[in-house]
């Protein structure tokens, strides 16, 4: 069962067994005709067993979740901002950071929920139960309390997470994630220009920790610090969003970066082909059983391009591997059997599905020819 299910199935834990409510979520699941999913048939399945609301863990929100309902305690209360609707009317608008033991999430007020913090009625370290839509925000998921939502005060005590977060607990769709992690690759600085003609600045840094990597992006002032390889950064109020199927960490203009002197430990991990999984950044090594014909294409903008498809094979099963752009060159001389090492490239789903590794101009390769024996 996975964690979802397992949350809901928990909140009637004294009703029914694990395996009683496995079964009757099944049966729920085909009374529907495929209709509902298993989540929503564990929520009626849930109601039937008399819990008048599931609620859902902070850390398990998402924008397709829709209504929720959680509990939370308030971590930061913002101003309240006006602004002119297209009607001409006045409207207000304020935020409140919510967490529990699995994550926080930002809450949106709007108009009269807006001036209970004007009032004082909410504040630091009140305990909220919320109902609202879950959607995704600027700052990523953020629960919007609009018409139909409801806040209320509870008597819980609540012990909101404190210590930051490991990359390989990082999720799409995340806000106000803290991280301590190691420079694996400082990146460049590129330039862009923005829709009103002025230039920026965007620079994206490969971070690491002991359980995996991760890609930062950095904007302008953030983008000019000086960073080398092997320091520690500290990011507070950082979010998270899904970029080319994979999760990276988004520095928005509420987000602190600074240096750290905490010692944070990496190693380069080789995957083995049979864990690979699609949205994996990953780092994968073999030998080559499989070489295609280089293929050109023809991009977006005009220009043309070329991809071409190689095989890797380790102890554990085969994957195929599409190279880009100057990548293809490294085919010269290549022949089966040589040594394959491929640095920080994308697991994600091919044709019909088949998985496979991409590797972009990020991606460090090493081709070396088999060692003779003696």
């Amino acid at each position: 069962m996975d964690a979802e299910l397992e949350e809901i199935y928990n909140q009637v834990a004294d009703q029914v067994t694990l395996d009683d409510f496995k079964a009757r979520v099944e049966e729920k699941v085909a009374l529907m005709a495929g209709l509902c999913d298993q989540r929503t048939a564990a929520m009626l399945v849930a109601r039937d067993l008399g819990a008048s609301e599931v609620q859902t863990k902070i850390g398990s929100i998402r924008p397709e979740r829709g209504n929720v309902t959680f509990t939370g305690k308030v971590l930061a209360v913002s101003e309240v901002r006006e602004f002119n609707r297209s009607d001409g009317s006045i409207g207000r608008v304020a935020n409140l950071t919510l967490g529990d033991e699995t994550g926080t999430v930002r809450v949106t007020l709007w108009d009269e929920a807006a001036e209970l913090i004007r009032s004082g009625d909410l504040r630091v370290n009140q305990c909220l139960k919320v109902r609202g839509l879950a959607r995704e925000g600027y700052a990523g998921t953020e629960v919007s309390l609009g018409r139909t939502g409801n806040i209320e005060e509870v008597e819980l005590d609540i012990k909101p997470r404190a210590d930051p977060y490991k990359i390989s607990e990082i999720r799409r769709d995340m806000g106000e994630v803290n991280l301590v992690a190691r420079v694996v690759d400082p990146g460049e600085i590129r330039e862009f220009v923005r829709k009103d003609g002025g230039k920026g600045q965007v620079r994206t840094v490969l971070l690491g920790d002991e359980t995996g990597k991760i890609r930062l992006t950095l904007w302008n002032e953030n983008a000019r610090m000086a960073l080398e390889k092997g320091e520690t950064l500290e990011i507070i109020n950082g979010s998270s969003r899904e970029r080319y199927g994979s999760v990276e960490i988004q520095a928005g203009s509420y987000t602190a970066i600074r240096k750290s002197s905490q010692q944070v430990s990496f190693r380069e991990v080789m995957t083995p082909i049979a864990d690979l999984k699609p949205g994996m950044l990953c780092s994968v090594a073999g030998f080559v059983t499989g070489i295609g014909e280089v293929r050109e294409f023809q991009r977006d903008d005009g220009t043309m391009g070329c991809v071409a498809n190689i095989h890797i094979s380790d102890a554990t099963g085969r994957v195929k591997v599409a190279l880009w752009g100057e990548h293809v060159r490294l085919l010269q001389g290549l022949d089966l059997g040589y040594r394959a090492e491929l640095i920080d490239c994308m697991a994600k789903s091919g044709w019909n599905d088949e998985l496979e590794l991409s590797c972009g101009w990020r991606t460090r390769i090493t081709f070396a020819p088999p060692q003779q024996s003696s």
